[in-house]
C-alpha cells in the first residue's frame, strides 16, 4: 500500500495584516486529501483572518505574505489571485449565511450550485436533492421549500452542507458551519458529514470556536491565539495532556464524564415548591404526567432542566414564574402562592429573579454598561448615586469589565462581553433565583470556560438558586446538582445528575448524555 502523501493545500510562512494590525503570522502547515484539519482559537485568533483568505473573500486592506500551494498546482504569492487546480468549496455557518427571507431555502442553495457547476438552475436543483437525500438524517428536500423563517437552525445548516457537498469539493471550508447547534444535532450531522468524507474523499478545514464539534469531528488541531500557532497535535493528544495554558483553558470547555457536580449535603429552605403542576398551555391536549409535576427547590441549590428544543422546559419556566398560564396544580415561591397575587404582586416578587441568557438581544443596545448595571439597583432599591456606583464597579470587576467604557452602548459589545455583562447585571441585583437559559452557546471555547466560572462564582458569593434550561447535558454539567429530562413537554427521568449520568434509565437521556459526553471519555488533564 502507498504511503505517498498527497497535499490538497500547503502554506508556507502565511501572515495576514490589517490596519496595521497583525491578524495572522507566518503560519505554514499541509493538509492532504481525505484528511481533517481542525483550526481551534478564541475570535481574535487569526483563524478568520485564514477563512477569510482561503473562502476568496480577501480585502483590498488585507496585506498578505507568504506562499500558498493548491492540489498539484505550482506554489504562488498568496497575495495573488490565481485560477484554483483544485474545488474549494466555502461551508458557511447560519450566522454567516443571510438568507434572503422572501425567497425558499430550497432556490437559494439550487442557485448556489448552479453557479458553481455553470449549469441550469433546475440542474443545480437537482444536485441539491441528491446531496440532501445522500445524508443519513437529513430531512427531506421538501422541508427546504419554505422560507428561512420557518425553518430551525439545524434544518438550515442540513440545507447549507447538502448545497456545499453537491458542489463537488476538493476542500471543504468550514467556517463555524455547526455553531449554536445542540450535541444531539452536531452529533448526527457531523456524522453524515464524515460519511460523506469518506465517500468523497475531500479534506476538511473547520474552523471551530467552540469543542462540541471538535470533539465529535476530530483530526489534527491547530491551535491559535493573537496570530500565532501555539500548539499543534491530534485532538485526543491535546485534550488528554496539553502542555499550553492557553490550550488547558480551551479544553476545560470540554464535558467530561464523571465530573457532575456531588449533590449538597446541607440546603436552605425550600425556595420553589411546585405541586401537581400541569404545565401545558389551556386547551393542550398533549401529554401530562399523571398526577402532574412536584418537585421543590431549595436556597442556593442548582436544578437543570435538560432537553431539545420543543421538549417544554420554557413552557415550564414560563409556567412557574407566572408569565403563562397553566393548566393545574400550585407554584409556590418564596413562600407565596403565585396563584393568589395580582400580576403587580408577581411582577415585584420576580424583581429578584435574575436572567441570564444566551440570546444575543437580552440587553437593550442602546442603553451604556454603566446604566445596564445600574438599573436595578435604582429601579427596585432606590439607592443613592454614591452607593450604586460602588456596587457596579465591584459587579464589573468581577466579571472583567471594569477597564471597558462605562459610558459605551451595549451595542458595542463583542457577544462575550454581553453576556458577562447579563452576569455582572445579576450580580448587583442580589437575586434569590437565577434562571440560566444556555448561557455558553455561540461563545468560543475560551470565553465557554470563562463563562462557567463567572456563574459558579456568582452562585458560591451570592448565594441564588439556579434554574439552569439548557440542551447540552455538559452544561448541565458543569452548573447543576440535580436534573430533570424533558421529552414532549413531560419530564422522563429526574434526581441527582451524578448518578443519571452514571445510570440513565429513558432513552431520551441516554440519546442526550452520549451526544454530549460520549465523544469526551478524555482523562482529567
Amino acid at each position: 500500500m502507498s504511503d505517498v502523501r498527497k497535499p490538497i493545500l500547503e502554506l508556507k510562512d502565511l501572515s495576514i495584516t490589517r490596519g496595521g494590525v497583525v491578524e495572522l503570522e507566518r503560519l505554514s502547515c499541509v493538509l492532504d486529501r481525505g484528511e481533517t484539519l481542525i483550526v481551534l482559537g478564541d475570535d481574535r485568533s487569526g483563524k478568520d483572518a485564514l477563512l477569510r483568505l482561503l473562502g476568496g473573500f480577501a480585502q483590498r486592506a488585507d496585506e498578505i505574505a507568504g506562499t500558498i500551494k493548491l492540489g498539484a498546482g505550482d506554489e504562488q504569492p498568496a497575495a495573488r489571485k490565481m485560477r484554483s487546480p483544485i474545488r474549494t468549496v466555502y461551508l458557511p455557518g447560519i450566522e454567516q449565511a443571510p438568507f434572503n427571507p422572501h425567497v425558499t431555502v430550497a432556490s437559494q442553495l439550487a442557485r448556489v450550485v448552479a453557479r458553481r457547476h455553470e449549469s441550469p438552475r433546475e440542474s443545480g436543483r437537482e444536485e441539491l436533492r441528491i446531496a440532501l437525500e445522500r445524508l443519513t438524517g437529513a430531512p427531506p428536500f421538501e422541508t427546504l421549500e419554505q422560507k428561512p423563517s420557518a425553518l430551525s437552525a439545524v434544518m438550515l445548516s442540513w440545507g447549507l452542507l447538502a448545497a456545499a457537498l453537491a458542489q463537488s469539493p476538493d476542500l471543504l471550508i468550514a467556517d463555524h458551519a455547526f455553531a449554536g447547534l445542540t450535541p444531539i444535532e452536531i452529533k448526527a450531522i457531523v456524522a453524515a458529514l464524515q460519511a460523506e468524507q469518506k465517500r468523497a474523499g475531500f479534506a476538511l478545514l473547520y474552523a471551530a470556536r467552540g469543542l462540541q464539534t471538535a470533539a465529535n469531528i476530530r483530526g489534527r488541531v491547530i491551535v491559535l491565539r493573537q496570530g500565532r500557532v501555539i500548539e499543534e497535535g491530534d485532538f485526543d493528544k491535546l485534550a488528554s495532556g496539553q502542555a499550553h495554558a492557553y490550550t488547558r483553558t480551551l479544553f476545560r470547555a470540554l464535558a467530561r464524564p464523571g465530573e457532575a457536580l456531588p449533590a449538597r449535603t446541607t440546603r436552605g429552605e425550600p425556595l420553589l415548591q411546585v405541586h401537581g403542576l400541569d404545565f401545558r398551555a389551556p386547551g393542550d391536549r398533549g401529554p401530562k404526567a399523571r398526577d402532574g409535576l412536584s418537585f421543590e427547590l431549595r436556597r442556593g441549590a442548582s436544578l437543570a432542566l435538560v432537553g431539545e428544543e420543543g421538549s417544554g422546559r420554557r413552557r415550564l419556566i414560563r409556567a412557574l414564574l407566572g408569565l403563562q398560564p397553566f393548566v393545574s396544580g400550585r407554584v409556590v415561591l418564596d413562600q407565596v402562592d403565585l396563584s393568589i397575587l395580582s400580576p403587580a404582586m408577581t411582577a415585584r416578587l420576580r424583581r429578584r429573579i435574575a436572567f441570564i441568557t444566551g440570546a444575543d438581544d437580552a440587553l437593550d443596545p442602546r442603553m451604556t454598561l454603566w446604566d445596564t448595571v445600574d438599573e436595578p439597583l435604582r429601579a427596585h432599591l432606590g439607592l443613592s448615586r454614591d452607593l450604586v456606583a460602588g456596587h457596579r464597579e465591584t459587579a464589573l470587576k468581577r466579571v472583567g469589565l471594569a477597564s471597558h467604557d462605562g459610558r459605551a452602548a451595549v451595542a458595542t459589545l463583542s457577544r462575550f462581553d454581553k453576556r458577562r455583562l447579563q452576569v455582572a447585571r445579576a450580580i448587583v441585583s442580589a437575586p434569590f433565583l437565577a434562571v440560566i437559559d444556555e448561557p455558553l452557546r455561540g461563545l468560543d471555547a475560551f470565553a465557554q470556560t470563562i463563562m462557567k466560572e463567572l456563574l459558579d462564582d456568582l452562585r458560591k458569593q451570592e448565594g441564588p438558586a439556579f434554574l439552569i434550561v439548557t440542551a447540552d447535558v455538559g452544561v448541565a454539567q458543569a452548573l447543576a446538582e440535580d436534573a430533570m429530562f424533558f421529552k414532549a413537554g413531560r419530564v422522563v427521568e429526574r434526581g441527582p445528575l451524578r448518578e443519571i449520568l452514571k445510570n440513565p434509565k429513558d432513552e431520551e437521556t441516554r440519546h442526550l448524555i452520549e451526544a454530549a459526553l460520549g465523544q469526551s471519555c478524555y482523562k482529567t488533564p
